[in-house]
């Protein structure tokens, strides 16, 4: 079929019906039960599964609709709240395991002695490369003058 016969939703035959099966529609109660799915740990993937949807059927919906990935975002956040509430608590009453996850997803803790290697100094020297005994005797020069030593050469192995 050429391109002037589609339409935005779908191509149409010669006499005007739509090709293909009817796209599927997000129900009106989408965002609601999106948000608890999201809120109860659930993926993109499951959370079409629940509507009985493809992922990709899932992914058009919330492209076609803010207000869907809104409620999703909504869900994820009170979702990090409780597991977030959760970890605190156990931290307080004691759970080393929660208390050093704590440490290092929120303030930036690392494990071993990190305090030594924060106030070392690194210093790197470049040395010449092999000289000829005739480049040794400026350091023997009676009457010495600032002199620049020759750039290395090629590494030897």
């Amino acid at each position: 079929m050429p391109i002037a016969g589609r339409k935005i939703k779908g191509l149409l035959t010669a006499n005007g019906k739509p090709l293909g099966r009817p796209l599927k529609v997000a129900p009106a109660d989408a965002d609601m039960r999106a948000e608890k799915a999201a809120a109860d740990g659930s993926s993109i993937a499951g959370i079409a599964s629940t509507f009985g949807v493809s992922k990709e059927v899932f992914t058009r919906w919330l492209e076609e609709r803010p207000a869907l990935k809104e409620a999703i975002d909504r869900g994820r956040e009170r979702e990090r709240h409780v597991l977030h509430s959760g970890l605190v608590k156990a931290a307080k009453k004691g759970n080393i395991v929660a208390m050093m996850f704590l440490l290092k997803a929120r303030h930036g803790y690392r494990e071993g002695d990190q305090g030594e290697q924060a106030n070392r100094v690194s210093i790197t020297f470049s040395l010449p490369g092999a000289m000829k005994p005739e480049q040794f005797t400026i350091e023997n020069d009676p009457n010495p003058t600032a002199q620049r030593l020759p750039k290395a050469g090629p590494a030897r192995s």
